[in-house]
């Protein structure tokens, strides 16, 4: 039966301002109102059904609230999200023929329009913004390839990662107001057993927090204790603090705790009230393996062979967030805290024992720099070493001596890292490597040699990615800013480097075809390291020659769309390639690790599934794209 008109524009007039159907011109929106198909679902309703065949079409919820959940083999329901309108479904599976790996269920009478995959195929072909938009939104739905590898494993969907704040938090929240002076608030702590006191108006309103230690390092240390009396809670409180709600997830509050090294963080309801507050110590007793209490044991160990005891505990954490199948981004951001916090302890380790030795402490300021992927905060397993040392200029003979004290350092702490197991890097980009270590005027010296010779372009690429971890922050900032300012004289650099990743073929053939190793020991594998290598190198270049001094290349290219260097859209695709092949090794190298086996980077395309053979294509055509665009913009600036 055919639609009348009046249905026809309530549909357009419901999609014209929705991603991603605003990118349509007014025939294409008309085309794809003519192809919806419209279903109602009762509250209560299961649709989608977790094992059922995908139906090739993605559910956009027009009105409505649906929860998505999955079941495990004995039945128990978890819930994962919900989803209300404007939100869309089953878009993860809708392009290929894969099971659906949960549930929907409509929690009140929901109405959705179904959109067929012959006519987004037929879009993503016509319609560049509307498949930039697609490329993100299937980027975003990668993350569930990790599912099939834990299901193959015999993993249970979620644990207690899924449990919601609101299950474990306290709710008993003691606050002060910010005029309260300093005694009101050791009071509180005092008579109610606690660590920190909530800073709220009265209102109820979030405000701040003060903890111990902040009476420690802002009252106690003061140089005017005669003042301490009348110090109020809003001078000493630490504001603009990390929050949620109760309703996320308890891995949530693990990951910000993590990544911003706090052992707090608020609990608010939707009106920003606070409603509870979740520490560390909660975290701790939700597990039951007491995986969470990692962070406390590394920051405790007092030698290398205790750190190297904690090994084990790190990779169980690491691979819990992988259950939690969070992006890229996360993983890798997480990652790679966890072992710059592993370097941190052994660096102290090392500094103690060069002065029990009778080295003594460090002559001069210095810091210690990471590089490669851990620069680029893109670690995802222990990989090999790349790091360096920048010290303080001084005169010949100091600086001869401080050389000395940071190569035996340094050695002591590239050996405490093996033994951790980080492998030594075969290239001795080291800093118990004389090249690799210097007082901030060689590092100048260094760069200006490296910027105009082109065989030294592979030491200037490891070294652009450096990222500061230990030490004097000051000595690492001004070697940055060195840097930013020999942008301009990067012309010549900016051509070797351009040069040098065209000179290295992506594996896609002129018909679209994954090309592998013809033979020796990978034939027909692909090495997905050198494919994500291109994207990599091609973002620094841009990067570059807009001095733009973030290392991570999910940043780098957000700074470029904000530049406007480059567009969305294509910023989009290129983050979806890098999106699908990063995960893609991420899960290879977890498997080998659980098989005592050494990540290689190589992996076997026709062993994947029809929808990742697919992915991995599209990202391989993108990055020869990016590729492509990266070589002749350079040549018209060039020239």
């Amino acid at each position: 039966m055919p639609v009348n008109m009046n249905k026809i524009n309530v549909r357009v007039d419901n999609l014209k301002n929705i991603k991603p159907f605003s990118y349509l011109d007014w025939e294409q929106l008309i085309k794809v109102a003519h192809s919806l198909k419209e279903e109602i679902y009762m509250a209560g309703e299961v649709f989608m059904e977790q094992g059922k065949p995908s139906r090739h079409v993605f559910f956009l919820i027009i009105s409505g609230k649906v929860e998505i959940f999955v079941s495990d083999k004995n039945g128990h329901e978890m819930t994962i999200c919900f989803r209300g309108p404007t939100e869309t479904l089953g878009d993860s599976v809708f392009l290929s023929d894969e099971n659906y790996p949960a549930s929907t269920r409509a929690l009140e009478e929901t109405h959705c329009y179904l959109f067929p995959r012959h006519l987004a195929v037929q879009l993503y072909e016509e319609n560049s913004s509307f498949a930039a938009y697609i490329a993100r939104m299937l980027a975003d739905r990668m993350r569930a390839l990790f599912q099939k590898f834990y299901d193959e494993n015999g993993e249970e969907p979620g644990g207690s990662f899924r449990k919601r704040i609101e299950d474990i938090m306290v709710t008993n929240v003691i606050t002060c107001g910010p005029k309260d002076n300093v005694r009101q608030v050791a009071g509180l702590m005092d008579s109610h057993n606690i660590s920190s006191v909530i800073v709220a108006d009265d209102t109820g309103r979030l405000l701040g927090i003060i903890t111990e230690s902040d009476l420690v390092s802002r009252v106690l240390l003061r140089d005017d204790p005669e003042n301490i009396a009348s110090l109020k809670a809003g001078e000493l409180m630490t504001s603009g603090l990390i929050s949620l709600q109760g309703y996320d997830f308890i891995h949530e509050a693990f990951l910000l705790m993590v990544k911003y090294r706090v052992k707090h963080i608020p609990i608010l309801d939707k009106r920003g009230k606070i409603r509870g507050i979740v520490s560390m110590r909660e975290l701790i007793k939700s597990r039951k393996t007491g995986s969470f209490a990692i962070v406390n044991n590394i920051e405790a160990v007092k030698n290398l062979d205790a750190l190297v005891r904690l090994r084990p505990e790190v990779d169980q954490v690491l691979q819990a967030l992988l259950v939690e199948k969070a992006s890229v981004r996360e993983i890798t951001s997480l990652i790679t805290e966890f072992y710059d916090r592993i370097t941190r302890k052994v660096i102290e380790i090392a500094e103690a024992e060069m002065i029990a030795e009778g080295h003594g402490p460090p002559p001069l300021a210095y810091c210690w720099i990471t590089m490669g992927s851990s620069g680029r905060k893109e670690q995802f397993a222990r990989t090999d070493q790349d790091n360096g040392i920048i010290f303080e200029d001084a005169d010949a003979v100091r600086e001869e001596v401080a050389k000395k004290y940071f190569l035996t350092l340094g050695n002591k702490v590239v050996t405490g890292l093996k033994k951790y197991g980080f492998e030594l890097c075969r290239g001795k980009v080291m800093a118990n490597n004389p090249a690799w270590c210097h007082p901030l005027s060689g590092w100048h010296e260094k760069i200006e040699e490296w910027t105009y010779h082109s065989v030294e372009v592979r030491k200037m690429t490891i070294f652009l990615d450096f990222r500061f971890v230990y030490g004097s922050k000051r000595l690492y900032d001004r070697l940055r800013g060195f840097i930013a300012y020999k942008t301009k004289e990067f012309t010549i650099l900016l051509y070797h480097l351009v040069k040098d990743n065209i000179d290295k073929q992506v594996p896609i053939t002129f018909f679209r075809r994954i090309q592998t190793e013809q033979g020796g020991e990978h034939r027909h594998q692909l090495n997905l390291k050198t494919a994500c290598a291109h994207i990599v190198e091609c973002t620094r270049i841009f990067s570059l020659r807009d001095r733009i001094l973030l290392t991570n290349t999910f940043e780098r290219l957000d700074e470029l769309v904000k530049r406007k260097v480059l567009r969305e859209k294509h910023a989009g695709e290129i983050k979806f390639a890098y999106e699908t092949l990063m995960m893609l090794r991420i899960r290879d190298a977890m498997k080998k690790m659980q098989r005592d086996e050494i990540p290689d980077n190589y992996i076997t395309p026709g062993k994947l599934n029809e929808r990742e053979y697919s992915f991995l294509r599209e990202s391989l055509l993108i990055v020869s794209r990016f590729q492509k665009r990266t070589e002749k913009i350079f040549r018209i600036i060039h020239n």
